[in-house]
């Protein structure tokens, strides 16, 4: 199987679904997924482009006009496709329920407070939810499921009739059944990041049977370049393979960077050959953007080149010398920098140092210890995603120079994209323009945040020397900014579009996150120094150097800035709006105690909504809180440490669907 994955993850769109399709044909592609706007509560899944049958009382909560362009627009071009040979799969999220059924039918809702999974109704839903949408697209060949990123957390719930693993086979064989009921594939994506989970969910397949194709992405976790291959591939062991690759550039410039991923490819596909896949699925765009008619073309050109059993040097050399003529071995051989040139910009010394290639928010730097390995002595414990194993910083002027190099290698290489302005025709000349201004405002851009970590962390430490520093950082990295947008303008990368939401509307993360560092620098700089310096052990949850061998669970707890006190969520900043999303984080830390001695253990928390349900354990003991609260609250407790005892782990669990907050852990 050959196919593409397209629409990630933004509305379908009549000109560009089209485009697709003449494109599939023309290079032997025979299969197309439809992401669709899966983030998007209204629009997103197969509910959003769907009226209910039997659940009539639900079809107020999706977006009315969607539903119809895409019964319009899809149905077009499913005839199109399916006249073509090519089959088409829609991409679908569960659990993915309609507000409103747990107010309609309150017994599927445990004492828990959460959806019961294997109630008589759910089933009944998704089966019936299955059936109209098959009857509204009849062409539509298959489901792709993943049962993960939804309203209902289906492996987080608590307190269920089902363990995990019955419960994915519960809702996955409910899906199988009913897509072969109607002459239809289901297709699943386990997308899990911890081995147990993995293994589990694939026995579920298995079990399911043996002909449900399994669908991963061939680097483990997610699309970083710096994540390994995908070891669990080892753990599917009689269900049909489809891999999953990237040759867009999702986590290395979203299309607006240049980036060769020669190595990358062919490196994964050899890797993944291994076990003999049926075959392989591209995701070729996102967030709206895509490499068609640019020079990035060239990694689709490597792809189909190597499941089309061609030399891949070949066509390269085709792709290059047809689109830039007599200049093309010159635009090849820019283009051979940049995959390792992004990683210099990218990484620090091969730790992924950016958020999905974009300019990274203060939460995400918080969580993925930017701050923290700063430190003369840091430390880090949490081994999540994008933290290679056995990683070492190396010192901080050889992380500099890393930095300052790439920003003279990616302004060597725009200088000599600017020779050819003459002898290439306008549009081409016009693409490598701005990527190659866009790479080298970005390289400086990251240098300079490398700098704003270091100055922050300083300041912290050793206090007003290095405030200044720090501003005059912040300051030069604004100028930075601005220097690219005056350049560029619309087409200046830092400038994000919220895609996730179908919004256009461009925002500026860098100014935002110079405004969020300068007041989480004044909330941290309060709360230390408010802080009884001779407590035994304390923690400004939130704050950059919390650390304390943080460990937490992968997006799944937050940092905040909530009425300018720094806060900790265990659970994902979205549940501040979607408080069904994510409901079930966690976060840990280890605090110093005095041993042989009776310790007080006071934790100051808060609510976004007046209540409070959380579970803190402290060295194995589990309380579980669940109280109106009016404002924060110390929650205190009595630990005695034993002799020799001098670290214990507390561990934060959210509970329920409210968003609990905690700002400052003391011991006394």
């Amino acid at each position: 199987m050959k196919g593409i994955n397209i629409f990630n993850p933004v509305d379908i769109e009549r000109e560009y679904y089209l485009k697709i399709i003449e494109y599939a044909k023309a290079n032997g592609i025979d299969h197309i997924q439809i992401n669709g706007p899966i983030h998007n509560l209204q629009k997103g899944n197969i509910g959003g482009m769907i009226t209910y049958k039997k659940y009539t009382q639900f079809n107020g909560e999706q977006d009315l006009d969607y539903v119809n362009l895409n019964l319009e627009v899809v149905n077009e071009c499913l005839n199109i496709s399916h006249g073509y040979g090519i089959k088409t799969y829609i991409w679908h999220h569960e659990l993915d329920l309609p507000d409103g059924l747990k107010d309609e039918f309150p017994e599927i809702v445990n004492e828990y407070g959460d959806v019961e999974v294997s109630h008589p109704i759910v089933k009944d839903f998704l089966e019936n939810r299955i059936k109209d949408f098959f009857d509204a697209y009849p062409k539509m060949d298959g489901v792709v499921l993943t049962l993960h990123e939804t309203k209902i957390p289906l492996l987080k719930l608590k307190n269920q009739k089902l363990g995990k693993i019955e419960r994915v086979k519960f809702v996955t064989q409910t899906l199988y059944d009913a897509c072969k009921k109607y002459g239809k594939e289901l297709i699943v994506r386990p997308f899990a990041s911890i081995a147990e989970d993995y293994e589990m969910m694939t026995k579920a397949y298995e079990e399911i049977s043996k002909d449900l194709v399994i669908m991963d992405k061939w680097t483990q976790f997610d699309w970083s370049l710096c994540l390994p291959h995908n070891k669990f591939f080892e753990k599917i062991k009689n269900n049909p393979l489809i891999v999953e690759t990237d040759i867009f550039g999702e986590y290395f410039g979203k299309g607006n960077l240049p980036i060769y991923l020669y190595g990358h490819i062919t490196e994964k596909y050899e890797y993944c050959q291994r076990f003999k896949p049926i075959g392989y699925c591209s995701r070729i765009d996102r967030a709206g953007a895509h490499n068609f008619g640019t020079v990035n073309e060239v990694n689709y050109v490597i792809m189909q080149a190597l499941t089309g059993k061609k030399d891949v040097e070949t066509e390269v050399n085709r792709f290059f010398n047809e689109k830039y003529n007599e200049n093309g071995q010159v635009v090849k051989e820019l283009m051979l920098e940049t995959e390792n040139l992004q990683k210099a910009i990218f990484y620090i010394n091969g730790y992924y140092f950016t958020e999905l290639s974009r300019f990274p928010s203060l939460n995400h730097s918080k969580n993925h210890f930017y701050f923290e390995i700063m430190k003369d002595n840091y430390e880090i414990k949490s081994n999540e995603w994008f933290i290679p194993i056995g990683w070492e910083r190396g010192s901080i002027e050889n992380l500099l120079f890393e930095k300052q190099t790439a920003v003279e290698k990616s302004e060597k290489l725009f200088n000599k994209i600017k020779e050819l302005q003459d002898k290439l025709s306008q549009e081409n000349y016009a693409d490598l323009y701005n990527k190659f201004a866009n790479l080298y405002f970005v390289a400086k851009i990251w240098q300079e945040l490398l700098n704003v970590y270091i100055y922050y962390v300083k300041a912290v430490e050793n206090g007003v020397a290095f405030e200044n520093q720090l501003t005059a950082s912040l300051e030069r990295l604004k100028n930075i900014n601005d220097e690219g947008k005056a350049l560029l303008e619309d087409k200046f990368y830092p400038l994000i579009a919220d895609n996730l939401t179908g919004g256009t509307t461009k925002q500026d993360k860098v100014e935002t996150f110079i405004e969020e560092v300068k007041a989480s620098y004044r909330a941290e700089k309060k709360a230390r120094d408010n802080t009884d310096k001779n407590l035994t052990d304390y923690i400004i949850c939130g704050g950059a150097l919390e650390s304390h061998s943080l460990k937490k669970e992968v997006n799944f707890s937050d940092t905040l800035i909530y009425k300018n006190q720094l806060c900790r969520i265990p659970g994902n900043i979205n549940g501040l709006k979607w408080s069904g999303i994510n409901a079930h984080g966690w976060f840990s830390y280890e605090i110093r105690v005095k041993p042989n001695s009776e310790n007080t253990i006071k934790i100051l928390c808060g609510s976004v909504n007046g209540r409070l349900d959380v579970k803190i354990t402290i060295d194995g003991v589990e309380k579980e809180i669940r109280e109106e609260i009016s404002k924060e609250k110390w929650i205190t407790f009595n630990y005695f440490a034993k002799s020799g005892k001098d670290k214990i782990e507390i561990r934060i669990d959210k509970i329920s669907a409210n968003v609990s907050l905690v700002y400052i852990i003391q011991v006394i």
